[in-house]
């Protein structure tokens, strides 16, 4: 999914008022998150985040069925920015719902670097 796709998908399944760039900030603290909490586990590599300079063609870190994290993290932000707080819950909680599993599959599917792997 790229940022072009999320954004629309969000603006049609839940119409806002907020702007292209504000979502694409949101959108930048998800793959923020994926980067620091997941994909570090297996190989630090540093992520510069999106702006409204980066090219909307440009690919998301999660890939497919786990591409409804974005749309639940859209989701809940806009829920939360308009004191909407029972359906940020709920949006919340389907985010951390496939945040987690993401998180299962990578880490089970990815070795860490010997640098991240923690010996008991």
């Amino acid at each position: 999914m790229t940022l072009e796709e999320a954004i629309s998908l969000c603006d049609r399944v839940k119409p806002n008022q907020y702007s292209r760039n504000e979502k694409i900030r949101w959108l930048s603290d998800v793959d923020g998150q994926i980067q620091r909490e997941i994909l570090d586990y297996v190989e630090p590599v540093e992520f510069a985040g999106y702006d409204e300079e980066t090219p909307v063609e440009t690919l998301l870190l999660a890939p497919k069925p786990y591409e409804g994290m974005y749309e639940a993290y859209l989701s809940a932000q806009i829920d939360l920015h308009n004191g909407e707080f029972t359906r940020y819950q709920n949006s919340a909680q389907l985010y951390n719902s496939i945040f987690a599993a993401f998180a299962g599959w990578y880490r089970r599917e990815h070795m860490p670097t010997q640098e991240n792997l923690v010996l008991m």
